[in-house]
């Protein structure tokens, strides 16, 4: 697995936006994902380290295969919009595409800006988390939400994200898979 991070800040963007390099994957992340206790963490991360080291640079959004992805993972996948605002020294982050399973269990849809979720995300923690990711940063979040889930009570879920670049030169999305338990 790649590991040394050399991202560094976009001088034509200023501080929101990553240039790519290669990622580094938090240690207790990456024994999790060699356990192979839960298998869609790694099958996304290698996924992506494919396409990575076949194009020497960060995948574009476009060359995500939803086969290559298969059918258990895709309705726990999701992709992020990075937008840059001018002005603004960090970027939003919108929601483009939410797997089923995260539309079955959580208010936000697609179009919506992280910003915009609600009272019960904890917004700093995932627009930290996401940040993380521009600087090639990679690790699993958990988190607790009470939803008004019709199964009640708390939703706990995990997040792992991984850089996206169409231009390769800086991040422009985010792929992430969130898993779910109660």
């Amino acid at each position: 697995m790649p590991s040394a991070s050399f991202n560094q800040r976009d001088p034509r963007t200023g501080a929101g936006r990553a240039r790519i390099g290669r990622i580094d994957i938090d240690p207790a992340a990456r024994r999790e994902i060699e356990s192979g206790a839960e298998p869609f963490w790694g099958q996304l991360l290698r996924t992506w380290e494919s396409i990575a080291a076949a194009k020497g640079r960060y995948p574009a959004r476009s060359e995500i295969d939803p086969a290559a992805l298969g059918v258990k993972l895709l309705p726990n996948v999701f992709l992020v919009d990075v937008v840059e605002v001018p002005g603004r020294s960090a970027p939003r982050f919108r929601y483009r595409l939410l797997g089923q399973a995260i539309v079955d269990r959580e208010p936000t849809r697609a179009g919506a800006y992280v910003d915009e979720i609600g009272t019960t995300a904890d917004i700093v923690a995932i627009e930290h988390h996401y940040i993380s990711t521009l600087e090639g940063k990679v690790w699993i979040r958990e988190s607790s939400l009470a939803w008004s889930d019709p199964r009640g009570g708390y939703l706990r879920y995990r997040v792992m994200m991984l850089p996206l670049s169409e231009d390769g030169e800086s991040v422009t999305h985010l792929i992430g898979l969130a898993l779910y338990a109660f």
